[in-house]
């Protein structure tokens, strides 16, 4: 199985290579999630693209890597959504697969986009439904 994610980028044209969360902690919970089935959705804040993040395309197939790095999952965006903060519905924060409900969504979000220094109610974040396409671990 390849691993490097040069052979991945031939294998999936477009491919960008992204990270869960802020820390290698959550990245790898998120990650576990993903593997478990609980996980097909996250989100993006609009101000993580204008600082540079790679914005999700419907159909392109991504890399999601670990906090060293090193691929973990490729990944097809499936569905994306330009939602508020404050208008998250449950439904789509469940499939995010990290909380019981959209009150738990909120409060760990709000926790994570404050350490990133970007929260506000109204800031737009860009929700995406995924597949998993391969797993390499």
């Amino acid at each position: 199985m390849t691993r490097s994610i040069e052979a991945l980028k031939a294998r999936h044209p477009g491919a960008v290579a992204y990270r869960f969360g802020d820390g290698p902690e959550l990245c790898a919970a998120l990650l576990a999630l993903v593997r478990a089935g609980k996980k097909r959705a996250t989100c993006l804040a609009e101000a993580e693209i204008a600082a540079g993040e790679a914005p999700p395309e419907v159909g392109r197939c991504d890399i999601a890597v670990d906090f060293e790095d090193a691929p973990q999952l490729v990944t097809r965006t499936l569905e994306l959504r330009r939602v508020r903060y404050r208008d998250m519905t449950e439904e789509m924060a469940l499939m995010e697969g990290e909380d019981d409900d959209l009150a738990g969504w909120m409060a760990g979000h709000e926790r994570y986009y404050r350490r990133l220094g970007i929260f506000a109610p109204d800031m737009w974040l860009i929700w995406e439904r995924f597949e998993v396409v391969e797993d390499l671990a």
